[in-house]
């Protein structure tokens, strides 16, 4: 009879610590990845290095996981002011060492090399992006590991504007002008390096005016919601933009916020998301 119900009872003993231990390593995990966002956020820019700039913006930023992929950088060298948002492989913990390699590499080559163009820094990013994968001179193992990123860069002497792409586009707004949605090159950095001698450019101009660029991964555009619960779209996420780029841009950051919030709903978010608006009068 004893032993009948020691071998009824047990197998709930067992269960009960069994659970114990999962929560402990559940909440220690979840503990180290609010850690590792307070690491990877701290690695972006903050509110005084904006100011430095001296350029008026706001940042939607909601990885997907507490960690994620995506991020948005900044430099100034001399009278030109550097921004970019960039896009790596994966979510999570994955996209996250990514992005942080990123912009290692952003702030390594932007503040001590000598590049005139964005172009040739993304050149230089991709170039340190394969060998970081690179396990041996030999190896000719391709790596899938890329990145997706927009870089823009403002002259305020000058006026002059760069922008290069890795598989992105910006937009630009003006009181003045038609909207202008500018287009990179159609390759990543990194990934499988299909084409050969792969070089991006960089295109050029000189804002006249004032103006709003808009700088974005793909994850706001591609969410799902509203009522026939299909992606927002490039053009439907860009018009709105437009539709709002008039407004300080502390309020279109809460236009922004509600307007994602809203399109949601009750869906789960489907990708990391990073939207900086930048303006420059």
């Amino acid at each position: 009879m004893t032993t009948e119900l020691f071998i009824h009872e047990n197998p709930s003993h067992e269960i009960s610590k069994a659970y114990q231990v999962l929560e402990k390593k559940n909440k220690d995990l979840i503990d180290g990845l609010y850690y590792a966002s307070s690491v990877q956020q701290g690695m972006m820019p903050q509110e005084r290095h904006f100011k430095k700039n001296g350029n008026s913006y706001f940042v939607f930023y909601n990885p997907l996981q507490i960690i994620g992929g995506d991020f948005f950088w900044l430099g100034k060298k001399d009278n030109w002011s550097y921004y970019a948002v960039g896009d790596c492989t994966g979510h999570g913990v994955s996209g996250a060492m990514l992005s942080t390699l990123a912009i290692g590499f952003l702030n390594y080559i932007v503040y001590s090399k000598k590049y005139s163009d964005l172009g040739e820094i993304l050149n230089e990013i991709d170039k340190k992006w394969i060998e970081t994968f690179k396990r041996h001179e030999d190896d000719d193992n391709l790596n899938n590991d890329w990145m997706e990123i927009s870089l823009i860069a403002f002259n305020c002497q000058t006026r002059d504007f760069q922008f290069a792409g890795a598989n992105s586009n910006i937009l630009i707004s003006s009181n003045d002008h038609a909207p202008i949605n500018l287009c990179g090159d159609s390759f990543p950095i990194g990934g499988w390096q299909i084409e050969k001698n792969r070089q991006f450019t960089t295109q050029y101009c000189k804002l006249k005016d004032a103006a709003k660029v808009y700088l974005f991964s793909d994850g706001f555009q591609d969410q799902f919601g509203g009522s026939q619960n299909k992606k927002i779209g490039s053009r439907n996420f860009k018009n709105h933009l437009n539709s709002i780029s008039h407004l300080p841009m502390a309020q279109q950051f809460s236009e922004v916020e509600d307007h994602f919030r809203i399109w949601k709903g009750v869906n789960e978010q489907t990708d990391d998301i990073c939207l900086l608006g930048v303006e420059f009068i």
